[in-house]
Formats: structure tokens, sequence, C-alpha cells
């Protein structure tokens, strides 16, 4: 944890020379050229860090204890991402949501080669084993898909598929959710230890997933979302293969989530009794049922939101 907190430490202290630097331009030179420069200073600083500060993240990592996944409990990646996300455009960074596109390409900010989905920071700070935490997992699918896709060509599932994740990615990410799309469905998981999710864990995957069925139902051509939800301990980091690594979540509440998903009817929230306790407040009105889930040797007592 202190490893963390000098990370963060240190990154406000290049932020407050930053300022300052753009301060005394606006005072010896200029005031617009000051209100110029401090933007362009801290967009050189972000590109700085999410393309070369792998070595100070390695530095501060150990196997036990990855840098990156501290960083997650301190709440400075939920800071980051919510700053990153105000920057145009997709496409971004899974972890850190920094831009590729728009300001991040003129500013050279480049995703990692061994795997575009991550900038090259966040990629080379991803721990090589998982570690157990407690997690959210979402999962959400485009209902009839595979039927519907019998009757279309290759080039309108395509264009489906992508409304679909473009949608999904606008919606999840609007919370400190880390999104990852598998064919025709959409998997986010949230680590519970991030301050800005905490106890409220539950309620905030479940606005998220009412948010994502909503944006599918005003969206012209496009396919009912069915979601399932569970709440518990998985291995999250990262599996290499080979060069690349992907941030994942694995274990029995990953299936058992994407089970609930396909128990999951057109426009249907499929939760586990686990996140339905979870829910804070009043209670959202739903009908309970006991599912028989592949792999399960008992019955799963679930409940169908309303």
């Amino acid at each position: 944890m202190a490893k963390a907190r000098y990370f963060e430490i240190g990154v406000v202290c290049l932020e407050v020379i930053v300022v300052l630097l753009a301060i005394l331009v606006a005072v010896y030179v200029s005031v617009w050229a000051g209100l110029l420069l401090l933007p362009l200073l801290l967009l050189g600083l972000i590109s700085l860090i999410c393309n070369y500060d792998a070595w100070v993240v390695r530095r501060l990592s150990t196997q036990d204890s990855p840098l990156i996944l501290t960083l997650c409990k301190i709440g400075f990646v939920g800071r980051s991402r919510r700053m990153l996300r105000l920057l145009p455009s997709d496409p971004r960074c899974r972890f850190c949501m920094v831009p590729f596109g728009g300001v991040g390409k003129v500013f050279g900010i480049r995703p990692s080669a061994a795997n575009p989905n991550y900038c090259r920071s966040c990629f080379e700070a991803m721990p090589i084993t998982t570690h157990e935490l407690e997690v959210g997992v979402l999962f959400a699918d485009l209902r009839g898909f595979t039927s519907w896709s019998e009757t279309h060509g290759s080039r309108d599932a395509t264009a489906l598929v992508s409304r679909f994740y473009a949608s999904a990615h606008r919606v999840l990410t609007s919370d400190d959710a880390f999104v990852d799309f598998i064919g025709d469905q959409v998997m986010a998981i949230y680590c519970v230890d991030m301050p800005s999710l905490g106890a409220r864990t539950a309620d905030i995957m479940l606005a998220a997933t009412r948010r994502l069925i909503d944006a599918a139902r005003q969206g012209a051509e496009s396919l009912p979302v069915g979601a399932g939800m569970h709440m518990g301990k998985a291995q999250v980091g990262s599996l290499a293969t080979g060069k690349s690594k992907n941030f994942t979540a694995i274990g029995d509440v990953v299936n058992t989530a994407a089970r609930l998903q396909s128990a999951a009817g057109a426009n249907q929230i499929l939760v586990s009794e686990k996140v339905y306790d979870a829910l804070s407040g009043e209670k959202p009105q739903a009908d309970r049922t006991t599912l028989n889930l592949k792999g399960k040797a008992e019955l799963l007592t679930a409940f169908i939101l309303h």
C-alpha cells in the first residue's frame, strides 16, 4: 500500500510542477501563453506516463503485491479513469481508459504491441499471476443473435455487434468496470475493493445493466439484451499466452454469472441471491426462481428483476 501511495504522490508532484510552469509562463510571458501551455503540458504528462512509466511500476511491484491492483484499492485507478474518459476519443485502453484516437493520437499515446486493447503502461503493469479478490461480474448478450444472423449477411451481423459493443462500452465504463467483449456478449468486472464501488457494487451493477438494456431498446435495428449478475471471490489478474496478457477474472463466480445470463430472457435481468441481498434501500420487485444450472451440483436461487 505504501508503494502505491508513493507512486500517487510522485504523479501529483509532476502535475504540480506542470501547473507551476504554466503559471510562471502566464506571469512572465503572457496569460494566453500560460493558458495554452497548461493543457499541452498535462496531456504531455499523460502521454509520458501511459507510454513510459512501466519500468517504475515494475520496480514497485512484487509477485505477491502487484502495484496496479493496489492502485485500484487506493482509488488512484478510478480517479484516473474518470479524468481520462473525458478526453476524446475511442478506441481506448480497456484498463485506464486513455484514448488512442483523437487527442491520444495527437500526443502519441500508443497501444501495446502485444495487446492493442491496452496502453503500453497498463499492459506492462498487469500482474502475470492472479490474486483472489471480491468481485461483481456482469454478463450481457444479444438475445436471438444466432437465429438472426442466419437470415442476415455477415456485414449486417458485424455492424449489429459493433453497435452493441459501442453501446456497452459507453454505458459500462461510466462506472469503474473493466469491460471485455466475447462474441456477441460483454463481460464487466467490478472490483469491490475500489473505493468508488465498495458496498454499492450491486447497486452500481444493476443501474449499469438497466442503462444497457434501455440503450438496446432505443437503438435502431437492435436485438434485445439478456443479463446475469453474481458476486463472490475470483482470481483476478492476467493469464499470459506467449507475450500477450489480458486482465480478467476466473472462478466459479464468473461461470455462475455467465450461466445466469444464459438463463435470462429478452430484456431480462437475472441475479443471484447474493447480488439481490447486497442491493441497498428498497429491494426492486423480483420473481424468485430456482435454476438447475449446468455444472452446478445444487440448485441456484436467483431473482428475475422487474
